[in-house]
């Protein structure tokens, strides 16, 4: 069944489109929260929270077209305001050390998958240290998947704010991998 099909089922009040929404959404959202949160507990809040507004709120919805970005709307909105509200326990990336060391001592791993793992945190850790805009338009746009006219509708600007906001976020990103380079050793002046 197509999805706008769904959502006016479920704006009619049908439970088991809502169901059929969520196992259609669950995995990306989860996978967009996690990244806006940086921690798994985090974003498996943010989802639960999500769909629970997603639910209440769905009489809000004018149109059943303009679903997914409402949906991540209110999904980005949700992480916003947990990350204000919350600060982490303890960084993520502390877990990551530990699964990796664990993996390493295991045997887990070749080379080249030990390598893309260290890169991937790497460009994470970047990502992180973003602004919240930028970041979470690089997380739309690569992650999600979404295009820039539905980025701007989730985010509340103007489709060029976003194709800027994705252009500075990239130059960033390429600078601070540049200066990572450099610090180890991989980037040669000339």
């Amino acid at each position: 069944m197509k999805e706008t099909e769904l959502v006016k089922r479920l704006m009619a009040g049908d439970r088991e489109a809502f169901d059929a929404l969520y196992e259609l959404y669950k995995d990306q959202a989860f996978r967009t929260a996690w990244f806006l949160s940086g921690n798994r507990t985090d974003a498996e809040d943010i989802v639960q929270d999500t769909f629970v507004k997603v639910y209440v709120n769905i009489g809000q919805l004018k149109s059943a077209e303009g679903f997914r970005s409402w949906f991540y709307r209110i999904l980005t909105r949700t992480a916003w305001k947990q990350s204000d509200s919350r600060k982490r326990e303890f960084p993520d990336e502390e877990i990551l050390i530990h699964a990796d060391i664990a993996s390493e001592a295991a045997g887990d791993g070749n080379p080249e998958q030990i390598f893309e793992r260290e890169e991937r945190k790497k460009l994470r850790a970047i990502v992180d240290r973003l602004d919240e805009k930028y970041r979470t338009t690089l997380i739309l746009y690569y992650y999600s998947e979404c295009s820039t006219k539905a980025i701007a509708s989730i985010m509340g600007c103007l489709e060029g704010t976003v194709k800027s906001r994705l252009f500075s976020a990239r130059r960033k990103v390429k600078t601070e991998l540049m200066r990572e380079m450099k610090k180890e050793g991989a980037v040669y002046e000339q």
